[in-house]
């Protein structure tokens, strides 16, 4: 039964938030005049995403089955 309630609240990795995260280390690096902007919009996108608890690129990260 503790297994089972491991599952659920695990949460699947999505492949876009390691690319928002990426952006975000170089918009904090990268010193241009709307950095700041970049960095609100991606902040909202990834708390946008996290209260959906959906992955945005789902077609992408999840592998793909043959089916028989």
């Amino acid at each position: 039964m503790e297994d089972t309630t491991k599952q659920e609240t695990k949460k699947s990795c999505c492949c876009c938030t390691a690319l928002i995260g990426a952006l975000v280390i170089v918009f904090a690096w990268w010193k241009v005049g709307w950095g700041a902007i970049a960095l609100t919009v991606l902040g909202v996108v990834i708390i946008l995403k996290d209260l959906s608890g959906k992955c945005c690129c789902s077609s992408v990260c999840k592998p793909k089955t043959d089916k028989p």
